[in-house]
């Protein structure tokens, strides 16, 4: 971790060239990491791009490509080095001892911007469990020093040794307190989460690469003034829903973390809270950057992801964001894949009410509109009708209650033996 942040830091970014990988694929990478690096408001004053034909040990670079950075880093006075790729805890060690700098990787950087986002009590602790678990291979690095002063002597363990193992069981102790309160946080959620499926209204999660502007379309479509954008990678860490009133049936949106390439494993567990919104619901907005070059391979990424949480299959509405910042001459994104693909201005409003008639359209193929006449005895079928549908008829004809009403398929399953009709 790169400290002293209350002075300006000069950091130097490494990226790599895999052989089979065009030049400008890996000029963009590179970019993206200064992005993520300027996030946290260090400067980026040079930057390498390293061809590499296969990792090595030591370096994961090659010994002349390490010595050149070495230099380049000393030359340009820079206090840190940033790698695009994932250093092992040895390799993070030795870049140190040849630099004499600060040496840091992609995946530190995006759990010190997570960690500085974070401002749920849930998230605080899941990204600090993230953080518990990449430091824990690292340890040695930081008590080196202390071995080094007591020599080394045979049958003795060094101060290094016996801190390292002090710390080990704290952070491993501090693990275990962390899984034990967001396991009571996630029965929680998953009590809010069911009070709210059964009182009907559809879900959906916004979905997509970081930046891509999935907040703003949430405020734009919903006209929630405490949900905004903001041009930054991982802006939304914590999951915010709010309604969406529709001409049929209001539907509940929920903005989600951003997904990025490289996103680290650990960080796709520790961010569950606001992922799982994905997965538990009904349907999804897949918000991509129509205006970047890249648009392509963010989508690509982003299904990876959705797939990874097993969201992959989610009757889905692509919108292609930031239609204002097209060139004249430049063609919007073709995404692939099935489901109505939208052009979308967040700024002027152009496409906004397409989304809104696409999402109705997802809610009447998602329930059953079906006839009911429900005996007056089982009044609380009508009432679950009423809370978790939408009612289209209703009258009294003795003692039955007659409804047409349109269903959540779970609800439907209870009442279809009152049912006139099959739905549809």
């Amino acid at each position: 971790m790169i400290e002293h942040r209350e002075k300006q830091t000069d950091v130097l970014v490494v990226g790599t060239i895999a052989p089979t990988e065009p030049r400008q694929d890996a000029a963009y990478h590179l970019e993206e990491l200064c992005r993520l690096v300027e996030n946290l408001r260090y400067r980026v004053t040079v930057t390498e791009l390293v061809r590499l034909e296969r990792p090595t040990a030591p370096y994961f670079l090659g010994s002349g490509a390490a010595t050149r950075i070495a230099e380049q880093a000393h030359q340009n006075k820079v206090q840190a080095v940033v790698f695009d790729d994932e250093l092992s805890p040895s390799q993070q060690r030795n870049w140190e001892q040849l630099t004499g700098l600060a040496v840091t990787d992609r995946h530190e950087i995006i759990l010190d911007i997570f960690a500085e986002r974070a401002t749920t009590r849930e998230a605080s602790l899941q990204i600090e469990r993230a953080q518990l678990e990449y430091s824990l291979p690292r340890l040695k690095r930081a008590w080196t020093h202390l071995s080094r002063q007591r020599g080394g002597m045979r049958g003795t363990r060094g101060e290094g040794e016996k801190q390292i193992e002090m710390d080990r069981r704290r952070i491993l102790d501090r693990i275990s307190r962390i899984d034990d309160r967001l396991a009571q946080v996630g029965v929680h959620r998953d009590t809010v989460r069911k009070r709210r499926t059964e009182q009907g209204p559809l879900v959906g999660a916004v979905v997509g690469y970081t930046n891509a502007g999935k907040s703003s379309l949430l405020g734009a479509l919903t006209k929630a003034e405490d949900v905004t954008g903001a041009d930054r990678l991982f802006a939304t860490l914590d999951p915010k829903t709010r309604r969406l009133e529709l001409h049929g049936e209001d539907v509940l949106l929920t903005d989600t973390v951003g997904f990025i390439r490289k996103l680290p494993h650990d960080l796709v567990d520790a961010f569950r809270s606001t992922l799982e919104e994905a997965t538990h619901a009904d349907f999804l907005i897949h918000v991509v950057d129509g205006s970047s070059m890249h648009a392509a391979e963010e989508m690509r990424v982003t299904r990876e992801v959705l797939e990874e949480l097993g969201a992959g299959t989610r009757p889905t509405i692509t919108v292609l964001n930031k239609l204002d910042l097209l060139s004249e001459d430049q063609p919007p994104p073709r995404p692939d894949g099935n489901g109505p693909q939208v052009p979308v201005s967040c700024t002027d409003g152009r496409g906004l009410e397409q989304v809104r008639s696409e999402i109705d359209k997802l809610v009447a193929a998602a329930r059953h509109r079906t006839d009911l006449r429900i005996p007056s005895s089982r009044y609380d079928l009508v009432a679950l009708v009423h809370r978790t549908g939408t009612v289209r008829h209703r009258e009294y004809d003795g003692n039955a209650v007659v409804l047409q009403a349109d269903l959540p398929p779970e609800t439907f399953a209870r009442v279809r033996e009152f049912s006139n009709t099959e739905g549809h």
